[in-house]
């Protein structure tokens, strides 16, 4: 054989294994980035549900629309909610809570006597709820104290969007409260780092180490699914309660759908620690402590992904309700995509579709009533969410290749045709 011939033949073979190797889909540039004022640095970020307005928290609060241009900054916040619409903006720095309006102007301050974790705020911005310590606290838009209690360890609080209650996670139980936080229910078999819950208030989602639970908003526990794999570290839940997405310390994500069924599992970095859902479950945000911000679609795509420059830590991920726009924010800067930018890169991940391991089936009440508001639900109005002895299984479905289909014969075709020249 000639080397010409040689040359000729090695070159299609090339060819054709780089057609064949999965794509890999390239960093994608921001479409905007803020930078923390000089000296300061971020530790948050949180934007409104229309996508209005991005605050970043910290050292120093800096607030922009959504298309990165600066509207205000000051004070300083180390956790932060905002209304739905964008007009309301709750924060805590050290033992206090602070109300802004959309403008930066500093509405009330209240003090709970510690340091506040936790802080949160309905979709109308009527209702506040703050804890930390052993206490928890609430009020009205206005500033006027709604409630108080003591609890153990806060470590997560959300307010119901259907304002029948407060859920508390502590380092001990999860507890159900009215808005003045009169007991009404409790679960004292788990001790959640994070709650969540649906848009209209009907399930409550937490995580149990490599657990997650689901509970009826009346606090019935409706299932227990164990995930294999690393702890649960960041939760989100989509407003129509149809999508859970947790990150974990091993790198992994998963997606799981309302029944508890795994939807996909995919790896997004080291200690994946924040996540965020778009109201519908469509898009999916990650960020990790290895700089990585990725981004999936709810059947698992990776639609693309960036780079920040540090670390991405707790609750600095966020999307919009429409998932229009993410956004995310390491110690020096946040960081605005779109997914239309990743169109036309979108690659399949190494995601895969599977069948639902292993449920807890849970038969009976997991929780104690203690007080029951007069507008609490009962078990009876679980409507569409499903339990773990009636959920169906969900059926496995194969990933498409990274290679278009087009191509594969086109690759084959080159060798053969390799092959002839030989001869």
């Amino acid at each position: 054989m000639s080397a010409c011939s040689l040359l000729f033949r090695y070159s299609l073979i090339l060819l054709a294994a780089c057609l064949l190797l999965p794509a890999v889909t390239a960093d994608t540039a921001p479409l905007w980035t803020v930078q923390a004022p000089a000296g300061d640095e971020f530790s948050t970020v949180a934007m409104s549900g229309d996508g209005s307005i991005v605050v970043g928290g910290g050292d120093r609060l800096v607030a922009v629309t959504g298309t990165g241009e600066k509207l205000w900054s000051g004070w300083s916040g180390s956790e932060l909610c905002i209304s739905r619409d964008g007009r309301y903006l709750v924060t805590s720095q050290g033992n206090t809570v602070r109300l802004f309006s959309r403008e930066g102007i500093m509405l009330w301050d209240q003090s709970i006597g510690t340091t506040v974790t936790a802080i949160d705020i309905t979709p109308d911005a009527a209702i506040v709820a703050a804890g930390g310590g052993s206490y928890v606290q609430s009020w009205y838009n206005s500033g006027v104290g709604l409630g108080t209690n003591k609890t153990e360890t806060v470590q997560d609080l959300k307010i119901s969007p259907a304002k029948d209650q407060i859920v508390v996670g502590t380092t001990k139980a999860l507890r159900g409260f009215n808005l003045s936080y009169v007991p009404f229910w409790d679960d004292e078999d788990v001790a959640p780092s994070a709650v969540a819950i649906s848009g209209d208030g009907s399930s409550i989602v937490v995580p149990n180490g490599i657990h997650l639970r689901m509970y009826h908003g009346s606090g019935t526990l409706l299932w227990d699914r164990s995930f294999s794999g690393g702890s649960i570290l960041a939760l989100a839940y989509s407003t129509d309660g149809s999508t859970i997405v947790a990150g974990r310390d091993d790198g992994s994500v998963i997606a799981v759908d309302r029944a508890g069924n795994l939807l996909w599992k995919a790896t997004a970095g080291q200690w994946v620690t924040s996540v965020a859902v778009s109201d519908n479950g469509s898009v999916i945000a990650t960020g990790s402590i290895d700089r990585r911000i990725q981004v999936y679609n709810r059947a698992g795509v990776l639609l693309g992904n960036g780079t920040t420059e540090n670390a991405i830590t707790s609750k600095s991920v966020a999307v919009s309700g429409d998932g229009a726009l993410i956004v995310a924010a390491d110690s020096a800067r946040i960081y605005a995509f779109a997914p239309a930018q990743f169109a036309a890169n979108a690659t399949v991940s190494q995601t895969t579709a599977t069948v639902p391991e292993t449920p807890v089936t849970v038969t009976t009440a997991a929780v104690r009533t203690t007080t029951t508001p007069s507008t609490a639900r009962t078990a009876s109005d679980a409507g569409q969410v499903l339990s773990a002895t009636t959920a169906p299984a969900s059926v496995g479905t194969s990933v498409p290749a990274d290679l278009p289909c087009f191509l594969v014969p086109v690759a084959f075709s080159l060798i053969v045709l390799a092959g002839k020249r030989k001869t």
